[in-house]
C-alpha cells in the first residue's frame, strides 16, 4: 500500500517498501561446562522513494535508509513505525529536493540527526575498535585501524561530550544477547570515556594479548561459520541538550538527516558522508531545504569538534554489517541522539 500510494505522484519513479522478521534459536555447549539455549526475534521495516525530473534524481527514506529500522521485538515494532502515515511526507520531501539548492561548500557548524550518527558511530568507532582488525587479522577486507594498542587509555578520540559504549544488554538492540558465541556473558564496555579511547571489542584469543578478559564480542552468522569479533550495540551516550538547544547556538550551519552514502579509508581515519536531506541553520533556526549535503573530516578531529549531544536517544537496528573472509553479515545496534559539531568541512 505504501509503494502504491507513493507511485501515485508523477515525479516518483521508483519506490521501495520492505519488512523483515526473523527468529533465531542458538545452542552452545563447551568443554568448560556451558550448556546455553537462546531464542531471539527480530523485526523491522522501512520505505523510500526516488523522485526524478529533468535529469535530476533525489531519494527520501523513512524511518531511515537502507531497509529501515529494526529491533529485537515482534511485529508490534513494525506497527509502531506507522509507515502508511509517513508516505506523504516521504514523497513531498523527495520531490522538494529536486528543486532545492545544493549544499554550500566550506567550514560550517553542523548538527546531525540520530540516524546519520548511527552510521557515523558504526564506521568511525565500531569497526576501528575491533581488536582483531587492530592486530591485523582483518587487514585484507575493509582495512586495519588507527586505534593501535599504545593509544589505549591515553589517546584523545573526541571531546569530553563523547562517551561511546559497547553494550550487549541494551533492551531491544540487534546486538543484544545473553552470551556470545564463545560462551562469554553479555556485558557493557566503555570504548570512549568522555573523549578518551578506553576499550576494544575483544575475544578470548585477542583479549589475553592485552592482559584482559574477553568482553563477549565473538559472533557467528550461522552454525557453519567461525565466530569473529563483531559489534554488539555500539552506543553514543545521550547528553543534556534538547534539539532546539543544539540548533539555537548555531549562527551559520547545516542540519543533516538520513545517510545516503559513505566512504572511509582503510584505517578508519579519513571519511566522507552524504545525507539525503539538509537544512540551513541561520541565526539559531532551521530554515531552507538543501540537497546533496556532504561532510568530510578525520575521525579524532570530527569527534573532537563535538560540543553537544542531545537527550532524545534512539537505538537503531542495522541488519547488514559485513565482515570476514568468507563474508559474514551481522545484525548490530547503535544508540544515538542528535549532536552538534563545530567547523566541519561540508559540500565536498
Amino acid at each position: 500500500d505504501c509503494s502504491t500510494h507513493m507511485l501515485g505522484h508523477a515525479d516518483i519513479k521508483v519506490t521501495q517498501a520492505t519488512m523483515r522478521c526473523r527468529m533465531q534459536e542458538k545452542f552452545f555447549a563447551s568443554s568448560e561446562g556451558s550448556d546455553l539455549h537462546q531464542t531471539q526475534v527480530f523485526c523491522g521495516a522501512g520505505m523510500g522513494c526516488f523522485a526524478v525530473r529533468g535529469g535530476e534524481m533525489q531519494k527520501r527514506s523513512y524511518p531511515t535508509s537502507f531497509g529501515g529500522d529494526f529491533s529485537q521485538q515482534g511485529y508490534e515494532f513494525v506497527e509502531s513505525l506507522d509507515l502508511p502515515d509517513h508516505t506523504e511526507e516521504v514523497v513531498s520531501t523527495g520531490i522538494a529536493l529536486i528543486d532545492a539548492p545544493a549544499c554550500p561548500s566550506g567550514r560550517k557548524d553542523m548538527v546531525l540527526d540520530s540516524a546519520q550518527l548511527a552510521l557515523q558511530v558504526h564506521e568511525s568507532c565500531g569497526h576501528p575498535t575491533e581488536l582483531d582488525r587492530v592486530l591485523g587479522y582483518e587487514a585484507s577486507y575493509a582495512g586495519t585501524s588507527f586505534l593501535t594498542t599504545e593509544k589505549l587509555g591515553a589517546f584523545r578520540y573526541g571531546s569530553p561530550h563523547v562517551t561511546i559504549v559497547a553494550d550487549s544488554t541494551s533492551l531491544g538492540g540487534l546486538g543484544t544477547f545473553g552470551y556470545d558465541d564463545e560462551g562469554v556473558k553479555a556485558c557493557r564496555t566503555a570504548l570512549v570515556d568522555k573523549g578518551i579511547f578506553s576499550g576494544y571489542l575483544t575475544s578470548r584469543e585477542t583479549a589475553v594479548q592485552l592482559g584482559q578478559k574477553s568482553n563477549g564480542a565473538m559472533r557467528a552468522m550461522g552454525f557453519n561459520n567461525l565466530p569473529i569479533i563483531r559489534m554488539t550495540n555500539i552506543n553514543l551516550m545521550p547528553g543534556d541538550f534538547s534539539f532546539e538547544e543544539l540548533v539555537e547556538d548555531v549562527k551559520d550551519g547545516i542540519y543533516m538527516e538520513t545517510n545516503k552514502s559513505w566512504s572511509i579509508d582503510d584505517r578508519r581515519l579519513n571519511f566522507q558522508f552524504g545525507c539525503e536531506v539538509g537544512h540551513l541553520i541561520e541565526s539559531g533556526e532551521v530554515t531552507h531545504l538543501i540537497k546533496n549535503p556532504t561532510y568530510t573530516a578525520l575521525t579524532p578531529e570530527f569527534w573532537g569538534a563535538c560540543d553537544g549531544v542531545g537527550k532524545e536517544w534512539h537505538l537503531w537496528g542495522v541488519p547488514n554489517c559485513g565482515k570476514g573472509e568468507p563474508p559474514q553479515t551481522m545484525w548490530v545496534g547503535h544508540g544515538t541522539a542528535p549532536a552538534r559539531f563545530r567547523s566541519i568541512q561540508v559540500g565536498v
